[in-house]
């Protein structure tokens, strides 16, 4: 017995220290910075699909993790500008922000390396 706890437990530490640093969904976290273009085509997306007339923009980059096969999960939150939907102000410029309470959003991402797009998969925000 005691050879056998001799051999479990080396397994067992290195299992809960792979297990640190992902969600129970299976993502590792990553640096928030990283991102760039899930980002930016999350909120592509996400202005598209907002029935407001303004565009939104990111405030802040709470949490950024990512899947095997490019999937990224951000945590973010976003404002409301002041630049309309259409206009020729982009959203990453100089868009002043209303004084609109912020939302927390989570947008999940996909890069398919296969056919060279993103995806947004989903968004929910609140």
């Amino acid at each position: 017995i005691t050879m056998m706890w001799k051999l479990a437990f080396p397994l067992l530490a290195a299992l809960l220290a792979v297990g640190f640093g992902q969600d129970p969904e299976g993502g590792v976290d990553a640096n928030p910075n990283d991102p760039e273009t899930a980002l930016k085509v999350a909120m592509e997306e996400y202005n598209k699909a907002s029935p407001d007339i303004y565009l939104y923009k990111v405030m802040k980059v709470i949490k950024v993790q990512i899947k095997v096969g490019f999937e990224y999960t951000l945590t973010v939150t976003i404002a409301r500008t002041v630049c309309k939907k259409g206009s020729m102000a982009d959203v990453d410029g100089p868009c002043p922000i209303f004084t609109d309470p912020e939302y927390q959003c989570r947008f999940v991402v996909f890069h398919s390396e296969w056919f060279q797009r993103w995806v947004l998969l989903e968004n929910k925000c609140s």
